[in-house]
């Protein structure tokens, strides 16, 4: 048995949960982008590719009975998220802020030293190609 504890993956199309799918939804369609609190913020985002390279990976594996964390390893803030997504898009984006929601979460980031040594793993998409391909996706998408 293996059991795989997930950061943020962002490929949520329908955009109900996850602050990028979200976000890219509205960046693709040029609207206004809104945060919660003061940006600072953190979450470990990876490419839902990553993850699912990191579970084909476990399936040909030795080391059973554990957990593994899928993960970059990296922290990355709300506000510098926008800008990186204004990177990936070519365009400066200036998001609103609101009062931050009670219950978030302020820092959030998983350790993935272990699946990287015994699985042979690691995350391969950046966050900014993750995100270009993100928007290209909902800039075509009819959802």
């Amino acid at each position: 048995m293996i059991l795989f504890r997930l950061t943020i993956d962002w490929e949520d199309i329908k955009g109900e949960g996850g602050v990028i799918s979200i976000f890219a939804k509205r960046v693709a369609k040029g609207e206004p982008l809104t945060i919660f609190g003061d940006g600072g913020q953190t979450r470990d985002f990876i490419y839902a590719g990553d993850i699912a390279n990191g579970i084909v990976h476990a399936l040909t594996t030795e080391h059973t009975n554990t957990a593994y964390n899928l993960s970059t390893q990296t922290e990355t803030s709300l506000n510098d998220l926008v800008a990186i997504f204004g990177k990936a898009v070519g365009r400066e984006l200036h998001p609103a802020h609101e009062d931050a929601r009670e219950g978030d979460i302020y820092r959030s980031m998983l350790a993935n030293k272990k699946a990287k040594a015994s699985l042979h793993w690691q995350p391969e998409v950046s966050l900014e190609e993750g995100l270009r391909r993100t928007v290209a996706y909902f800039a075509s998408a009819e959802l």
